[in-house]
């Protein structure tokens, strides 16, 4: 006798059922294709990561990322691109940056008028109505501290991570994050997920570890390995960075009045 599932349920395969036969490709041609116009979109600031010919270190291999979102609520989608760091320091103009869509195909850059403006490590950014007020909100990881921006709803944000309750004492390197509300009481909670324990005062130098070696690509460089090389060199990639342990990520509940814990 078979049970009877509600009506907003998902009906479960029984073992009777027959594996349907995989169906024909189409012959239809896929005419998509992409054309990179950032240049007449307006999108023509780099996006920096340690130097453009070496990395000495993983911190400067990761990259960061961006995001899609409608900050002022007009219906176009605008556009977030985070940004890294170099070693010697931060190139000058090198921030995180805002870019507000024209409706033309253009994009504009609101950084510095929207409060935006931050240099660092940048990892990750998600999207989100943190505290249900109608306008998305911004939270980026970095490696170091990293940052929840509070939509003003005027175009403007501010930065609200120590008050959120969402401060590191000690630095961290922060890597993906998405806000879900994980208990459907209503409010986004925030998951922070963390990359490795680094510290450049205990990491070893490039090429002073034997578990730690990293053979950075170079522009124009063409190097043939024998198969047992290449395992080799594939094994020592896959050592944990200077003995640095992984971190652990965290799950931050949105208390509803705009405090994470």
């Amino acid at each position: 006798m078979r049970a009877l599932l509600p009506a907003f349920g998902q009906s479960v395969s029984q073992l009777s059922t027959q594996v349907q036969a995989k169906p024909a490709n189409s012959s239809r041609q896929f005419a998509a294709h992409f054309v990179d116009i950032a240049k007449e979109a307006g999108l023509t600031e780099p996006v920096i990561y340690g130097e453009a010919d070496h990395k000495d270190y993983i911190l400067e291999t990761v990259g960061c990322g961006c995001a899609f979102f409608d900050y002022d609520n007009d219906g176009w989608m605008d556009i977030f691109v985070l940004n890294g760091s170099r070693l010697r320091g931060v190139p000058e103009g090198t921030t995180n940056r805002l870019y507000r869509n024209n409706r033309d195909g253009t994009f504009t850059d609101v950084t510095e008028k929207a409060g935006l403006h931050a240099s660092g490590w940048a990892s990750a950014v998600c999207v989100g109505d943190y505290n249900n007020d109608g306008f998305e909100d911004l939270f980026c990881t970095f490696y170091g501290q990293n940052k929840l921006y509070r939509n003003n709803r005027d175009g403007t944000f501010t930065d609200v991570t120590k008050e959120a309750g969402l401060w590191n004492e000690h630095p961290r390197w922060g890597a993906g994050c998405t806000f879900v509300d994980y208990n459907r009481d209503g409010f986004l909670d925030l998951f922070v997920s963390n990359y490795v324990q680094f510290d450049f005062e205990h990491v070893p130098k490039p090429g002073a570890n034997v578990n730690c070696t990293w053979w950075p690509a170079r522009p124009g460089a063409r190097r043939k390995f024998s198969l047992q090389e290449q395992r080799r060199r594939h094994l020592h990639r896959r050592q944990p960075t200077g003995g640095n342990r992984s971190d652990k990520g965290k799950l931050w509940h949105d208390c509803g009045r705009c405090r994470f814990q």
